[in-house]
């Protein structure tokens, strides 16, 4: 059973923590007692932390007399002594970055990761969802030379994607041409995670019966669309986990590029998206295989529909807690009420 700390071993506790993020240096007693002029002698203080070793809320080094926060006393400081907060002069860069409703989701949520890894020094990933909220505007066809065409498809946000077909001769620039107009007529308005079927549906039938290559056309059109279907993954500052003291090790900086190089490690990131509110893992809980002294801080965000999304910060275990949680907190609850109020407008028309 966990006993209570008192008041002096929470603040004593607290400011170990603290002081191991600035500096990622081990934290003795005559430290605490000189710089945060605490009232207690410097044997008083060793006591206290011999106590919050046991209790195995600090480590203690080999290298030193000092102590370092172990896991489990990472998880006690931010369930327990945490306080975010967001100061104005952040709120105010973000309030600018939402300001601009005509660019697309995907832009949001790619300049919310430039903005957070800027803001952090970390690393930033993000899931983003499956383009629900945005609407199919038109595809057209843009004749390079005589030999291929290019087919580029916008949303009414301004997403593209884009499809280069070879042409061999006149009749597949007729079929390419009926094939464009068929689907801008059939498919404008339509929500891209409806297009999909849309496609199956309404499409497909109309051009077996108007377009000779009916088959290749609506196969590499479905793929072009299917893009749009799938989760974005988005990255800001991948190499500001490089320059942290704890990767100096080569071994460990080995392991954490790899990881950083497999996208199978932030495909185990699409559970965070299923969790309410912000979510704190620390070491060997998070998707990063034998790399114990990573932390992840996400948030999901709402989508409206049946999918969600998520923004990440990725750091070492000794990670600035308190600012990072308020952060990621803050700009997903902005990109979720972007999302909601654009869903509402088109509802409404």
């Amino acid at each position: 059973m966990r006993k209570m700390l008192t008041a002096r071993q929470l603040l004593i506790f607290k400011y170990i923590v603290e002081e191991f993020i600035a500096t990622g240096e081990p934290v003795g007693s005559k430290l605490l007692m000189t710089k945060y002029q605490l009232p207690y002698s410097s044997a008083t203080i060793r006591n206290e932390m011999n106590f919050l070793e046991k209790q195995h809320y600090l480590d203690k080094t080999h290298t030193s007399s000092g102590r370092v926060p172990s896991k489990k006393g990472y998880h006690f400081y931010v369930e327990t002594l945490l306080q975010p907060d967001v100061d104005e002069t952040v709120k105010n860069q973000v309030s600018t970055l939402f300001a601009d409703t005509n660019r697309s989701l995907n832009e949001i949520i790619q300049q919310c990761c430039e903005m957070l890894s800027q803001l952090t020094h970390l690393t930033t990933v993000a899931l983003g969802p499956n383009s629900s909220y945005e609407r199919f505007q038109n595809v057209t066809l843009i004749p390079l030379g005589r030999k291929s065409a290019t087919a580029i498809i916008v949303t009414d946000k301004g997403h593209v994607e884009n499809r280069t077909f070879p042409v061999r001769d006149e009749n597949m620039m007729d079929d390419l041409s009926a094939c464009v107009d068929v689907i801008n007529e059939t498919l404008r308005g339509v929500p891209i995670n409806n297009v999909i079927e849309k496609l199956e549906n309404d499409v497909k039938p109309i051009l077996n019966v108007k377009v000779k290559e009916h088959e290749v056309l609506f196969n590499a059109f479905l793929e072009a669309f299917m893009k749009f279907a799938k989760n974005n993954i988005y990255f800001s500052g991948k190499d500001n986990m490089l320059y942290q003291p704890e990767y100096n090790d080569v071994n460990k900086l080995r392991k954490l590029v790899t990881a950083f190089e497999n996208s199978q490690t932030w495909n185990l990131l699409e559970p965070l998206t299923q969790e309410e509110g912000v979510t704190i893992r620390i070491g060997n809980e998070t998707p990063f295989d034998d790399l114990n002294d990573v932390s992840v801080i996400s948030a999901s965000f709402d989508t409206g529909s049946r999918s969600k999304g998520s923004i990440s910060v990725i750091g070492p275990t000794r990670m600035p807690y308190e600012k990072v949680v308020s952060l990621v907190e803050y700009i997903s609850k902005n990109i979720e009420s972007l999302i909601l109020d654009e869903q509402r407008k088109n509802d409404e028309r």
